[in-house]
């Protein structure tokens, strides 16, 4: 891979660190990653708005030596990201993320319980046949119960009748300040979408303890609406299925996924809190099994 980047970019005297299928390198104390792009016609519409944004902080693509954003390699798409370091407040970002007042071609905006059913319908096929007892005991220990909460998402968003705004942001596959300006973590979609997942890494970044949550919604002027559905996504353990992924294509250890076992009970207390939190504000309908 490293001729190839040589080649298509005219970069020289550099070494390679490969992370997953990511290709990791300095050049000129600038830091770069070369990686696949899985689908490549949701990404040019992505970019395309990004090029938009005046003074964007986000990772620019470095053209190749033919002035394309993307090459070819083994018949996958990849693309240079150029890496860019600055200071930031996340919460900020979140407070202020970019709304569209447009539509937006070749953006086609799924509701989540058609996702998450099709999501969950394909690990339960796939947990019946790709592991054996030894090697999934801890996977099995805990596989259900997951289901069982994103089953309970799934259903809260039905029978609480939430629909799908049509005002649109830039949002985030996953909240991290690592990747927060990284292309390839932006999606489109509804604004509760980020600021569940924000309120998810608050929680997971053990962050959550001082943070004022009441000054917080207050800021989001949020409707019935905007909080079911905000409250749904944080019903749904997206951070679970994350892990499984991890585990089922990297073959990564089991440590993260014992870390979040450990936090079942704290997790579901902290769900609780937040129903509490934004029944202040716009009373929501309750989860009845989640209680102090």
């Amino acid at each position: 891979m490293k001729n190839k980047i040589r080649y298509y970019y005219n970069f020289n005297d550099f070494s390679l660190t490969r992370i997953k299928d990511c290709y990791y390198f300095r050049y000129q104390n600038i830091l770069y990653s070369f990686e696949r792009i899985e689908n490549i016609e949701y990404f040019q519409v992505i970019l395309s708005i990004l090029k938009s944004i005046p003074s964007s902080r986000f990772f620019k693509v470095v053209p190749n030596i033919y002035n394309d954003d993307f090459c070819t390699i083994n018949n996958q798409s990849y693309a240079l990201f150029m890496h860019r370091s600055s200071d930031f407040s996340l919460y900020k970002e979140i407070i202020n993320l970019p709304m569209f007042n447009y539509h937006i071609p070749n953006i086609k905006i799924f509701p989540w319980d058609f996702l998450w059913i099709k999501k969950i319908n394909y690990y339960e096929y796939q947990i019946k046949h790709i592991f054996n007892v030894d090697t999934s005991l801890i996977i099995n220990d805990c596989f259900y119960y997951y289901v069982g909460m994103a089953e309970n998402a799934i259903s809260y968003l039905k029978y609480n009748s939430a629909f799908f705004s049509s005002n649109l942001c830039l949002c985030h596959k996953r909240i991290s300040i690592k990747d927060f300006f990284h292309p390839q973590n932006i999606i489109v979609d509804c604004y509760p979408r980020d600021v569940s997942e924000y309120i998810k890494y608050l929680f997971f970044s053990n962050t959550y303890q001082g943070f004022c949550f009441s000054s917080f919604f207050e800021l989001l002027h949020f409707s019935y609406n905007d909080f079911v559905l905000l409250y749904a996504r944080l019903l749904f353990p997206s951070y679970f299925f994350d892990i499984y992924d991890n585990i089922v294509n990297t073959h990564s250890d089991y440590s993260a996924l014992k870390s979040i076992l450990l936090r079942v009970d704290e997790y579901n207390n902290f769900l609780h809190y937040i129903y509490t939190i934004i029944c202040k504000f716009i009373e929501i309908p309750e989860v009845l099994w989640i209680k102090n």
